[in-house]
């Protein structure tokens, strides 16, 4: 058996907190954990989330978190489109926890991962004072102007990434518009476990879930103006009665939207956050899943649960979705409500139109969706740690 490998992990962002980073993240270490590496994390206590810690160490089999307690849950959501207030919130004293700790550890580790732009100026410090490679991952998208002092401090970053890890979309084409190299790219679609989430009976899980009869267009996804709830809501007042919209949340600034609305109209269930052990069974029971984001995005880890589990989206074409989707699996409109609501009637009556959407969903999630992708990324690594 080959000599156990040891990678360190940079995530602001970690488990407890809920998201499609964090589910990302959480899934890699995962991966490699099982596949014989030892898999360092480091991290902040949840700082989007209010209300919920995790360990401030925690140890499992071939992995350790650790989490550090820092300032101000509303931090991050009031000054997330200011890149340089974020990276002197997030960046200075997660870099002295790491600094510290590689200078008695630096010996053991093979590998850096930087999930994201604030960590990978961690990352990249630490590769040039420790002489040990590093990945990047990039999962979000942000619209640069080449030219721009940010697009260059973003480029000379990532310039000293040996491995950058990007998403299938639109995320490629922007990195390489401020001149970064495509043969460093490892791209990749989100993936998933596809022995949970996969296509079941819709009728018998929505018994289960008590939707019995019940045609849902189910949202999950984070309670903040850029994800479009409120898109839905809206559209939830021009579509016939017996179209319910369930929505998936955490606590955020639309909550109390949702939760009004809720309390209204019967066709509106809010559930808030649930087990993401059973979160598959929401998928399988819904018929239509909606994405109606407002912002230029990556590729939404939603999309793969989504239509691994047999349902087919009702998108906004904005980000890097229509480069993920096609209209075999997916309709891809403006996010406007009248659109959502258009396309959402439209569906609920043509049953037959839906039918085929949801049987192409299987085929399309096995060619996109599956664990080769992942592996592309634990090649990389294994390339990198041989280094």
């Amino acid at each position: 058996m080959r000599k156990q490998k040891n990678l360190l992990v940079i995530a602001p962002f970690f488990r407890p907190s809920l998201g499609g980073a964090e589910t990302y993240i959480n899934e890699l270490c995962e991966f490699f954990r099982k596949h014989n590496y030892f898999v360092n994390v480091f991290s902040y206590q949840p700082v989007i989330i209010s209300g919920i810690r995790g360990k401030k160490l925690e140890r499992l089999k071939n992995m350790e978190i650790r989490r550090f307690s820092w300032i101000g849950h509303d931090i991050f959501h009031k000054f997330q489109h200011y890149p340089i207030i974020i990276f002197i919130y997030l960046v200075p004293y997660l870099f002295i926890r790491c600094f510290f700790w590689m200078l008695r550890n630096h010996k053991k580790i093979d590998v850096i991962d930087a999930e994201g732009l604030n960590a990978a100026f961690i990352a990249k410090a630490l590769g040039f004072l420790f002489k040990k490679p590093i990945m990047i991952s990039i999962l979000a998208l942000y619209n640069f102007v080449p030219s721009s002092f940010f697009a260059k401090v973003v480029a000379w970053t990532l310039k000293g990434a040996d491995r950058i890890l990007v998403e299938k979309g639109k995320s490629a084409d922007e990195l390489e518009s401020i001149g970064l190299k495509k043969d460093k790219f490892v791209i990749f679609n989100q993936w998933v476990d596809q022995k949970r989430f996969k296509p079941a009976n819709k009728k018998e899980i929505k018994d289960q879930l008590g939707w019995k009869n019940k045609f849902i267009v189910l949202f999950v996804g984070r309670a903040i103006p850029e994800k479009g709830a409120s898109i839905l809501l809206e559209a939830s007042r021009e579509v016939n009665n017996d179209i319910n919209f369930v929505f998936i949340s955490n606590k955020g600034p639309v909550t109390a939207d949702i939760v009004s609305e809720s309390k209204r109209k019967k066709n509106i269930i809010f559930l808030g956050e649930v087990n993401p052990l059973e979160l598959h069974k929401y998928y399988q029971a819904s018929d239509i899943f909606c994405l109606p984001s407002k912002y230029e995005e990556g590729a939404a880890r939603v999309i793969s649960e989504s239509i691994s589990c047999g349902t087919p989206i009702i998108a906004s074409n904005m980000g890097s979705t229509p480069y993920v989707l096609d209209k075999s699996v997916a309709i891809l409109i403006s996010p406007k409500a009248k659109e959502f609501s258009k396309n959402i009637e439209y569906l609920y009556k043509d049953q037959g139109k839906l039918k085929q959407m949801t049987e192409n969903c299987n085929d399309f999630a096995i060619n996109n969706f599956g664990e080769k992708n992942i592996y592309l990324i634990y090649k990389a690594a294994e390339e990198l740690a041989k280094k």
